[in-house]
């Protein structure tokens, strides 16, 4: 083989796939090494698109690859700009110009393709390099695909959350410690105890890029621990769905207490008063069924409504997947809305570890 590093996953995918792959690699032409894209590796090679996004992602980690993303015009789908994963959401945010159509132009998710560039060369000598060049250039050249709908952010929610979640380690550092400091003894100052968690639910949520974050918004008859601001609507269904135009966390820093039914409604007699589709009730200990049974009903009563309204709960349990072991806060909430929409709240986390072929070839 070409690139050693394929050899871990012969017999993890297909030992024939494998091998066409690192020849057809080896063989690029220099100027098809810099757009490859899982829909250009599926239709050369006559396999799954899952096949091919598995193998390109074990080649990024190996670093023979290095992901970007093409920003496509909406209109003539020219290339306007190769950018990271770190300008993606201020892409999303701001028009970008295209000279083809003289305008600019918003751009979406939909707009967006995942690629990768050669960034490591073969290990074999120049002349078993040009050996295999002069062999592929007598194969028949078929139509291949470039770039398809599959290629873009709105098939690829696991990249597009990241672009908007990701922690750095003094982030993920501070919010260990402020967690920590939950159970130092206030005393008698429950103003205290409850601020020290208001301020942990400010602080996670404010790590999610281009929101913003306040435990000062009140209103004539209520004020709220948490408020959230989010303009990051997407036109197809995604968590950013439920968190527009804003949400309210609702925060108890009570570690022998569980959230019950009038914490539950109480946030639910405040959304019916406003915008928000989405509550989370913020708690040390799970909530109890009785709450989780109202956010049901709740949910399916305004299930055909103009907005959506969703409780979730959180507790310690959920802080260690966020915390210790770092989950992309954007899937997580992801995961505990499933919970309430798909009634299943004994759901956990682990049974939505990805069943593909990307994860067997870590």
């Amino acid at each position: 083989m070409f690139y050693k590093q394929f050899i871990p996953i012969i017999d993890i995918l297909n030992p024939e796939f494998v091998e066409k792959f690192d020849y057809w690699l080896a063989t690029l032409p220099i100027s098809d090494q810099r757009h490859i894209t899982a829909s250009i590796v599926s239709s050369r090679l006559a396999v799954s698109y899952s096949q091919a996004d598995a193998i390109l992602k074990y080649s990024e980690k190996q670093g023979i690859l290095q992901k970007q993303f093409l920003i496509k015009c909406p209109d003539c789908n020219s290339t306007l700009e190769v950018i990271t994963k770190d300008e993606i959401p201020d892409i999303l945010m701001e028009p970008q110009y295209c000279y083809d159509c003289e305008d600019e132009k918003c751009i979406t998710v939909d707009d967006i393709y995942t690629a990768y560039e050669v960034i490591l060369q073969p290990d074999a000598t120049e002349e078993e390099i040009a050996k295999a060049i002069e062999d592929r250039l007598l194969q028949s050249g078929d139509k291949v695909i470039n770039f398809s709908q599959a290629d873009s952010l709105a098939n690829d929610r696991e990249s597009l959350y990241e672009c908007f979640y990701n922690p750095d380690e003094s982030a993920y550092e501070a919010l260990k410690k402020m967690w920590n400091e939950l159970d130092n003894d206030y005393g008698k100052n429950t103003t205290a105890k409850g601020s020290k968690l208001e301020k942990l639910v400010l602080k996670l949520f404010s790590n999610i890029r281009y929101v913003k974050v306040s435990n000062d918004i009140r209103t004539l008859t209520n004020q709220f621990d948490c408020t959230v601001l989010c303009g990051l609507g997407t036109r197809y269904l995604s968590v950013f769905s439920y968190m527009t135009p804003y949400f309210i966390v609702e925060c108890k820093n009570e570690p022998d207490k569980k959230p019950n039914n009038t914490y539950c409604n109480k946030l639910l007699s405040i959304m019916e008063t406003n915008e928000s589709q989405l509550g989370i009730i913020f708690g040390r200990r799970d909530a109890t069924k009785t709450c989780y049974s109202i956010a049901r009903e709740h949910y399916l009563l305004n299930l055909k409504s103009r907005k959506q309204q969703i409780i979730i709960t959180f507790s310690n349990n959920d802080l260690k997947y966020l915390v210790d072991k770092r989950v992309n806060l954007l899937e997580y909430l992801e995961f505990k809305i499933f919970q309430v929409t798909n009634d299943s709240p004994n759901a956990v986390y682990e049974m939505f570890e990805k069943n593909d072929f990307s994860n067997k070839i870590k």
